[in-house]
């Protein structure tokens, strides 16, 4: 039976199983040549599905999956965009599709993703997917998938909470965690992070700024070995000074990682005997990994010199604070929120440049941390869940469009037919007059500044002749507040004396009896 078929790595073919490793597809090939070998090419229709934080990270599972497909006949989606996927499902269902839980929900509530086939589910990483606000309409999705199918989890780590998750996701999973060896002696490594797009640039700074004599340089695909080879020859350096490697090698001083190992075991082999330098170029998200493959060693960061002088200025009360928000509070939200800018700018730069903001705005800040410190304006904005929209959309639409920053975009409420949005006042005519004819899945957007009820023209919302009108969604009138039965007296509100007291009415004269008249 296929069920019963057993994997090069001894998981069956519907055995859920958890792996922890690295935030970095290029460690996870294995896993994913395994999910590879059970698709079935001459079936039409979606059996994979890998889901992702973000956009961004779909498009990244998809090149990597590309490139382990190679020359067979399996079709791979990114679902990055909602037309564009749906569109290309429509046409020709994919074997493998990539994205958010969002996306991929709004695909099958829309019958363009059909779930029925879909024999594998991958959650990658479990980890940064629960960090985003993507993550919402996780249960939803699974909800839709076939029961027996199996659920494959990749973690960067293993945190307390995560047990019970993985248990409802990945029912009876095997764990696939390397043991710590607590014998092994601790690692040392300066980091610097980066991203995807700007490794090499990042690789020719480094080499640039530490002017190391000798260094092997560790890259694991081969696209990035040949651009390492590529820089390494255009900044003048001969083979035999600096190297590039994928396996051990300890003819060097200095370690250089553009890519992480994928576990601890192979960042020994790496380092070798002979205590080295080693210099890690990361993604923000890789960080945690690789702290923990240091087994208690020290990671610091490198220092840039050229970044380091465009940053100064930053007084050391602004670091004591910043030291002490790192240490005593998880920050892997605004991590994964400020990653996008690696691609243009160093860390450091990122960095120093929040810190201008928020210095700007220090004269204004409320004492809750939380609290917003920019004034904010709303907008009422005519999308909402019926358009298949997510809080996610409505900011990078407005960010795009607006060419402003996500710090000033507050908070957004997404309801049926419209959002709400929170927009900084600064700049609040300069998002109406931006977005308006953008589009957001696939409809065209309009937005006014949402002004309070009492500021609003037109009819008034009291009834004529003035007065409040009663609320209609709260206590109904009693009968005193009716108006009067014709020939009944008129009632009006009671006048008072000065002192408080009613006034007194002249007494009425005496009716005539009938015998009088």
């Amino acid at each position: 039976m296929e069920a019963e078929a057993k994997e090069p790595s001894g998981v069956t073919r519907s055995q859920n199983v958890v792996y922890v490793m690295p935030v970095d597809w290029s460690a996870a090939d294995s896993v994913l040549a395994t999910l590879v070998d059970r698709i079935d090419p001459t079936r039409a229709e979606t059996q994979v599905l890998v889901l992702t934080s973000d956009a961004e990270n779909a498009s990244a599972a998809a090149d990597r999956l590309v490139s382990v497909v190679g020359d067979r006949a399996i079709s791979v989606l990114p679902a990055t965009g909602g037309p564009r996927a749906a569109r290309l499902l429509r046409a020709s269902p994919a074997h493998v599709v990539t994205g958010a839980p969002a996306a991929l929900v709004t695909l099958m509530q829309a019958s363009i993703l059909k779930p029925a086939a879909v024999k594998t589910v991958v959650f990658a990483w479990l980890d940064a997917i629960l960090d985003t606000p993507d993550a919402t309409p996780l249960e939803t999705l699974l909800g839709e998938l076939p029961k027996e199918g199996a659920r494959i989890v990749l973690a960067g780590e293993m945190l307390p909470g995560y047990d019970a998750l993985i248990e409802r996701y990945a029912r009876r999973a095997r764990r696939d965690v390397e043991a710590a060896d607590d014998s092994a002696a601790p690692l040392n490594a300066e980091y610097v992070t980066t991203s995807s797009a700007t490794r090499g640039s990042m690789l020719r700074r480094v080499l640039d700024a530490l002017d190391l004599p000798h260094a092997d340089v560790f890259a694991r695909t081969a696209s990035v070995r040949d651009e390492a080879s590529h820089i390494i020859r255009s900044l003048g350096y001969s083979s035999a000074a600096v190297r590039v490697i994928n396996a051990p090698s300890e003819s060097a001083d200095a370690l250089v990682l553009t890519e992480l190992p994928s576990t601890r075991a192979e960042l020994r082999a790496l380092v070798g005997a002979s205590p080295r330098r080693v210099y890690a170029l990361v993604l923000p998200s890789q960080l945690k990994s690789l702290g923990a493959m240091l087994n208690g060693g020290q990671l610091t960061p490198i220092g840039m010199l050229d970044a380091a002088e465009r940053a100064r200025g930053r007084d050391e009360s602004m670091r004591s604070s910043v030291r002490e928000l790192l240490t005593s509070t998880d920050v892997r939200r605004e991590v994964l929120a400020l990653e996008p800018l690696l691609e243009q700018f160093d860390g450091i730069e990122i960095a120093a440049a929040v810190l201008r903001l928020l210095e700007q705005q220090r004269p204004g800040l409320r004492k809750d941390p939380v609290a917003a410190v920019t004034p904010m304006q709303r907008l009422f904005v005519n999308i909402g869940e019926r358009d298949g929209a997510h809080a996610p959309d409505i900011v990078k639409m407005i960010a795009a469009e607006a060419g402003i920053p996500s710090s000033q975009i507050g908070r957004v409420e997404v309801r049926d037919t419209h959002t709400i949005v929170e927009v900084a006042t600064s700049v609040v005519e300069l998002v109406v007059e931006k977005i308006a004819g953008a589009s957001v899945r696939g409809r065209k957007v309009m937005a006014r500044i949402d002004k309070p009820r009492e500021d609003r023209g037109g009819r008034p919302s009291g009834p004529r002749g003035g007065g409040d009108r009663p609320d209609r969604g709260g206590d109904r009138p009693d009968r005193g507040s009716r108006p009067p039965r014709p020939g009944a007296p008129r009632s009006g509100p009671r006048r008072f004396d000065r002192d408080g007291a009613p006034p007194s009415r002249p007494a009425r004269p005496p009716r005539p009896r009938r015998d009088d008249a």
